[in-house]
């Protein structure tokens, strides 16, 4: 456009000039100010603009070469040091996998103004000042990063979560984290990160709440969601015994979903703790209700632990597992444990020693030589038992205990009025 208007008014000038030569007459222009006064012909005038014309476009074009002159030279400099930028990032981060955290703290910020991923390059920067204990800068460095990408809030929010849970800081990555639940709800990751946190600071009431969202989302596996549920119920039930109060924590088992009921190490913690409030009895028939259905050898090992008064209902029961367990040396301790609670001293001693045949354990032999000593007084009987019991205790590395107790009895012996506890 503008080739096309300077070669019109050429033209135009060009065109004006030759007729007034032709006819010899040059016109006249005058041009007074004040008492300045120019005259000139038109030839002249029309040479002198353009002239001019010729001037402003030759400057222009001038103008025109020194900025792409000065582009091609500026954006090579940007090219050379973004490249520069580029190259620190990727040393920075190889310095940082190989744990020279500090040189890769500095490597990270050389050109960083000329990056084009500050995002990473600050998010890197702050593990390196993690591994470095410099917990000021790392928190510095996650501030910039918000600053240089405002959009990226989920994905800064969790890196900080993380260094700051690698630190053990659980209260401040909780707040974290609870902000970015908020600011994107069902979040897998964050929700992972979330329960990770609770089962640190042991908020199981928390992790509780949780739970659902857990596995609505996916956000663990299945095996490892039931560990979690696992842990999260025996720590409520804990967090219920410390209180002392029982109606609180068999309110808690009513409420238990009923594929965790049915867990063992759930049933077995649950019943440790009603022991633990003397509430044997209400064990016993949790144990003995799963046991009717499902035989696992450690609840049976813990039932076999419990000291209750039985009724003859529940010998009944437990005598009816021996036809499918008959040698089970806990099932048959239990059962002497059952019958010395009713004083039923022949029967006791018979499943005693009946469970020793079948598998000698330490408690057996105590529990036998007690009712020796002290239901059927045969003292001779009930030192051999001792002894064995302690024998099985010692092992090989007790020999000198071995024969001091087996002095401390020749004693009990010769002296009937003490008992041995």
């Amino acid at each position: 456009m503008n080739r096309l208007l300077f070669v019109l008014i050429s033209s135009a000038v060009i065109i004006a000039g030759y007729a007034m030569y032709t006819y010899n007459d040059l016109g006249l222009m005058q041009v007074s100010f004040a008492e300045y006064r120019y005259e000139a012909s038109l030839f002249e005038v029309g040479v002198g603009l353009l002239a001019v014309i010729i001037a402003f476009a030759v400057l222009a074009y001038t103008i025109k070469l020194l900025k792409h002159f000065a582009g091609l030279f500026g954006e090579k400099r940007v090219e050379q040091l973004t490249e520069k930028a580029r190259h620190s990032l990727e040393q920075g981060l190889i310095e940082l996998s190989e744990g020279r955290f500090a040189k890769a703290e500095k490597i990270l910020l050389q050109k960083i103004e000329h990056n084009e991923s500050p995002l990473l390059t600050y998010l890197a920067a702050a593990r390196a000042a993690q591994y470095q204990g410099a917990h000021d800068r790392r928190d510095e460095y996650i501030r910039l990063a918000h600053h240089s990408a405002p959009d990226a809030d989920i994905a800064i929010g969790l890196t900080q979560a993380e260094l700051q849970m690698d630190h053990n800081q659980f209260e401040q990555a909780l707040a974290t984290l609870n902000h970015l639940n908020a600011l994107s709800p069902q979040h897998p990751y964050v929700l992972k990160l979330l329960a990770k946190t609770h089962d640190k600071l042991t908020d199981w009431e928390s992790l509780r709440e949780l739970l659902p969202d857990l596995k609505k989302t996916g956000a663990i596996s299945d095996e490892k969601l039931l560990s979690l549920e696992i842990d999260t119920w025996c720590g409520l039930i804990s967090d219920r015994g410390r209180t002392g109060d029982i109606d609180l924590l068999t309110q808690l088992w009513d409420l238990m979903p009923r594929n965790i009921k049915a867990i063992p190490e759930v049933i077995e913690y649950y019943a440790a703790e009603l022991v633990k409030l003397h509430a044997s009895g209400e064990a016993e028939q949790v144990l003995r209700d799963y046991l009717g259905n499902n035989w696992v050898e450690s609840t049976v090992v813990l039932y076999s632990e419990l000291d209750v008064m039985a009724s003859e209902q529940q010998i009944s029961i437990v005598e009816g597992w021996l036809q499918d367990h008959q040698h089970n040396e806990h099932l048959l301790y239990a059962l002497g444990k059952m019958y010395m609670s009713r004083d039923m001293w022949g029967p006791a001693r018979t499943y005693l020693e009946a469970s020793l045949a079948a598998k000698p354990m330490p408690v057996t032999y105590l529990k036998l030589a007690q009712l020796l000593e002290d239901q059927l007084e045969d003292r001779l009987e009930a030192q051999e038992n001792y002894r064995q019991g302690l024998h099985m205790l010692s092992g090989d590395y007790g020999e000198e205990a071995l024969a001091a107790a087996e002095n401390d009895f020749q004693r009990v012996i010769m002296k009937p009025e003490l008992r041995v506890i």
